[in-house]
């Protein structure tokens, strides 16, 4: 995935999707980032309701840390 981090086409999507993969984290959040599927889309923001439900909040922390407010 690093080599689309330069190209012109999906340089703003993966600034977006893949800000530690592509070297460009600079805020508080240590590169904390969701999860992509294996299309390299991030679903967590249609799951948020799972985000404090307790039989999903194991999962929605290590799949969606971002979306969830997880990130310290």
């Amino acid at each position: 995935m690093k080599s689309y981090c330069n190209n012109s086409a999906y340089k703003t999507l993966m600034a977006d999707q893949c800000p530690l993969t592509c070297g460009l984290c600079t805020g508080s959040d240590g590169g904390c980032a969701d999860v992509l599927n294996s299309r390299g889309v991030n679903e967590c923001p249609g799951m948020y309701s799972y985000c404090f439900n307790s039989l999903y909040v194991s999962l929605m922390k290590t799949q969606c840390p971002k979306t969830c407010g997880y990130c310290s």
